[in-house]
């Protein structure tokens, strides 16, 4: 199985979700790495070293933010990519894979933003 991140949409909102997604530009997808990855990137111990708590729950739990939450994680994606020479050292993942599961989640966020009041995000 693989992660993947999603727009999700708040209660009792009309909104289509699919078609925010399908906005997101190529060659930016959904995947959000392989269900390993739960522990072994996003929940391995850097991740909370360098401040990513949102991201490191992932180890244990789905990621599911509204409103404000989603920008603290857009945050903690960008700490990623600041942070991403630590984070392969740490965990042999190739920084192109890295890099690339954290733009497709920055990606969807883009697109989730502009619908704030509507939609969220999930990674699970």
């Amino acid at each position: 199985m693989s992660l993947i991140v999603s727009i999700i949409k708040k209660k009792d909102t009309n909104i289509d979700t699919n078609d925010l997604e399908n906005q997101v530009p190529s060659p930016h997808n959904e995947l959000f790495g392989f269900e390993s990855c739960r522990k072994t990137l996003w929940g391995h111990d850097v991740m909370q070293l360098i401040g990513c708590e949102m991201i490191y729950s992932l180890k244990e739990f789905d990621i599911i933010v509204f409103d404000e939450d989603i920008n603290i994680l857009k945050c903690e994606l960008l700490n990623i990519l600041d942070n991403i020479d630590t984070i392969q050292s740490a965990t042999g993942y190739d920084k192109e894979f890295i890099e690339f599961r954290v733009k497709n989640a920055l990606e969807m966020i883009k697109i989730a933003i502009n619908e704030i009041d509507k939609v969220g995000i999930a990674l699970w």
